[in-house]
């Protein structure tokens, strides 16, 4: 052997300078844990060192020349969870992890979930649906409401004119006829809102940074939750960390919110998650624009709590409570609401049990909710109970060759008590004139069925629900048929379906004490929808969607004031009271264009026409529906500029709904008329803007959030409860929405 040969062996054993011999390398790939698609230019830091990264376009990174040892691995990109993961490094190796990154809020997750295709629909050949993951509802909530009811009034298809409320219509329906799930049971009662009055307002008692996901599915649908004939909203709740205890704490100029998450036991075998939230954006408006005279404000608190039993049996218990508080300040009628409260909670408890092509369920839930309001006097105008008993059993089971068996049972029993009264002012004294007292029982039970099969090519479903409501009695079978078929790059898919909605107890209850003979029936509504979407590349689609749905036996108020054809002025009737007498129907087309991707520009446009119209079968009217809007634009647009830095805008616009009633004139000077939803409101539009930046340092994260609602301070108009004057004349129908607001609030993260 040469002496060069010597030489340079020698110089490639000897340790180079600044490196240990016995140092090791850090190796990983920062990944989606939904897709496993790689995240690109995430922060990847080791606590303690001084020394990061950013992920690179494979979503890989590295870290060398480290001594042995623990460390504290931690990731933080906007729009995913902060991690923070313990990372131990033998002497002298190559240590390679895999980081999962769940959107929005979450817990770390050790293993990944590849999903076959990232924007693949949750609900076989349901043509019209649509899902926010924990992100997209942290963009869309609104950082002073937080409320995940408006990050859903921003999807395609959803139409709202009031900025006070929660709620919102699908395909010109009610928001009553819409079905809202949280954790596969329906929960209508658990939202703060005044009850036993309309034209309130309205939030979602829960906290968006315990959802997991939300989905909102319109048209021919598979009937498992419930009983109801418009759209289904979903919240699947998710559950805590079980890999460290963790805190997130938010402040905002509107609201204050805290959630709290880890593990239990030394095998970390379950989890648990506590998040409690109060808001005072009711003193921040009043400060802001004093003309507005109505505000709510709320207190609320969620729990989850998740033990596996075995490696095949799960029991889950979940709590949700909370108290709601309005007051009106601008009433000046007798028997005006002046302040109301309202309080709701639910408790349950699931059992899971997963074998190889069998998952069964069982839940038990109980739902409490009550109100107080009242008058200008302090007088007791309304006050009300309701208790709901649910129990629900389902199973799941794969056939082979494609197919999957399901089915299941629900019964729920109800109770509801109402006291409504009227007062009268005479001479100083205020006495009672009038009062209602309601009580009624129901039990509604429910099975359902239904055979699906799916392959990548496309699927079939098909099933029956058949519920029976005791306080009827009444008994009803809806039956659907749901298909896609993919061709290429395209998606058909279409459906037909039946769907029933009992009217609640104190409705019916109030139509057999009337003294008129009042209908009263189940709902009905049979829909078709078809659709096609189109896959343009793996982030960009559009989509089409042409619906139609024949409503039957819809409640509609009686006793309306109104001016009669001889030019007689009748006089509303004391206490509500409601009727199964429209039918008609509702038509129309869904456009979107979306992008959903992990960087960059992301967002959708949506564009609905839709038309609905009913005929009164007792008296022949024949009027445009309470929540017909024509034209609806939703848009909403975010871009990722860097890991610290994201900008987001959210545009609604359409083109309003009738003012409810026998109006005659314009929304500015209104009379009572001798037709019904004659008046239209304005034009709708809102656009709000917000900002995310984020600090990332060795053991948290801070985010900074800035939001402007109402950007360009449009006077938009929504309907109230007014007052009918002498000769016919009309006050107060007509209430401002939000003036501009803007709110600041950070985010922090342990």
């Amino acid at each position: 052997m040469s002496l060069a040969l010597v030489l340079a062996a020698l110089v490639a054993a000897a340790p180079q300078r600044g490196l240990d011999p016995t140092a090791s390398i850090l190796r990983g790939t920062v990944v989606d844990a939904a897709t496993a698609a790689p995240v690109v230019g995430a922060r990847v830091s080791l606590a303690g060192s001084g020394t990061w990264v950013l992920s690179g376009p494979d979503g890989g990174f590295e870290f060398g020349n480290l001594r042995p040892g623990g460390y504290a691995l931690t990731v933080s990109t906007v729009g995913y969870i902060f991690v923070r993961r313990h990372v131990d490094l033998p002497f002298n190796t190559v240590v390679v992890v895999t980081v999962p990154l769940t959107e929005g809020t979450g817990a770390y997750q050790d293993a990944v979930t590849v999903t076959p295709e990232a924007h693949r629909p949750p609900a076989l050949g349901v043509a019209s649906q649509s899902e926010l993951g924990s992100a997209a509802l942290q963009d869309l909530r609104g950082v002073a409401a937080d409320d995940p009811m408006r990050a859903l009034q921003a999807l395609p298809g959803a139409a709202t004119d009031d900025d006070f409320q929660a709620q919102f219509s699908v395909r010109g329906a009610a928001f009553r006829n819409v079905g809202i799930v949280t954790d596969d049971m329906a929960t209508p009662l658990l939202l703060h809102q005044v009850q036993g009055a309309s034209d309130t307002g309205s939030i979602a008692m829960i906290n968006t940074d315990v959802i997991s996901r939300a989905t909102l599915l319109a048209g021919p649908q598979p009937q498992r939750d419930g009983d109801w004939t418009g759209a289904t909203m979903t919240f699947d709740l998710r559950e805590g960390s079980r890999d460290r205890t963790a805190l997130r704490a938010a402040v905002s100029g509107t609201s204050a919110s805290a959630v709290l998450e880890g593990p239990i036991g030394r095998a970390h075998r379950g989890s648990w998650i506590v998040s409690i939230r109060k808001s005072y954006i009711d003193w921040l408006i009043r400060r802001i624009e004093p003309s507005i005279g109505s505000t709510i404000g709320f207190a609320d608190t969620q729990s989850k709590i998740a033990f596996d039993l075995t490696s095949r049996q799960q029991i889950q218990a979940v709590l949700i409570g909370g108290i709601g508080d309005y007051e009106q300040t601008q009433t000046g009628a007798t028997n005006g609401l002046a302040s109301a409260t309202s309080r709701s909670g639910l408790a349950a408890v699931a059992w899971r049990y997963t074998a190889a092509s069998t998952v069964v369920t069982q839940r038990v839930s109980v739902v409490t909710s009550d109100f107080r309001d009242r008058g200008v006097h302090a007088q007791e105008l309304g006050r009300g109970v309701t208790r709901s008993y649910v129990w629900r059993g389902d199973v799941t089971h794969t056939l082979g060759g494609h197919w999957t068996a399901e089915g299941g049972a629900r019964v729920e029993a109800d109770r509801d008590d109402q006291t409504l009264r009227n007062f009268r002012l005479a001479s100083g004294v205020l006495k009672v004139a009038s009062a209602e007292v309601l009580g009624a029982d129901d039990t509604i039970a429910g099975l359902w069925g239904q055979v699906a099969r799916r392959t990548e090519a496309g699927g079939l479903a098909a099933g029956v629900r058949v519920a029976n409501a005791s306080l009827g009695p009444w008994r009803t079978v809806s039956p659907w048929l749901l298909a896609e078929r993919t061709l290429g790059a395209f998606t058909l898919r279409g459906g037909v379906g039946d769907a029933a909605q009992f009217p609640d107890t104190v409705a019916v209850e109030a139509a057999r004490r009337s003294l008129t003979p009042t209908p009263m029936a189940p709902e009905h509504a049979v829909s078709v929808d078809a659709g096609v979407e189109h896959r343009v590349t793996a982030a960009w689609r559009w989509r089409i969607t042409a619906f139609h749905r024949d409503d039957a036996q819809v409640l509609r108020p009686l006793g309306e004031a109104r001016r009669l054809p001889t030019g007689l002025v009748t006089a509303a009737s004391t206490f509500p009271l409601l009727g199964a007498e429209l039918t008609g129907s509702s038509r129309g087309v869904d456009v979107v264009v979306e992008r959903r991707a992990a960087g960059g520009l992301s967002g959708w446009i949506g564009y609905t026409w839709a038309h609905t119209r009913y005929r009164d079968t007792v008296t022949g009217e024949t009027f445009d529906g309470d929540f017909d809007q024509r034209h609806t634009l939703n848009v909403f647009v975010q871009q990722r500029l860097s890991y610290r830095w994201a900008v987001s805008a959210k545009l609604r616009v359409g083109s309003n709904v009738p003012i409810v009633g026998y109006f005659a004139g314009t929304p500015a000077s209104l009379a009572l008329g001798t037709s019904r939803n004659q008046v239209r409101l304005p034009v709708y539009a809102r656009l709000d803007l917000r900002a995310n930046r984020t600090f990332t340092f060795n053991q948290r994260r801070l985010t900074l959030f800035v939001e402007v609602m109402n950007a360009t301070g449009r006077e938009n108009m929504g309907q109230a409860s007014g007052q009918i004057l002498s000769g016919g004349q009309t006050q107060g129908f007509v209430e401002r929405m939000i003036p501009r607001i803007p709110s600041a609030g950070l985010l922090i993260e342990f």
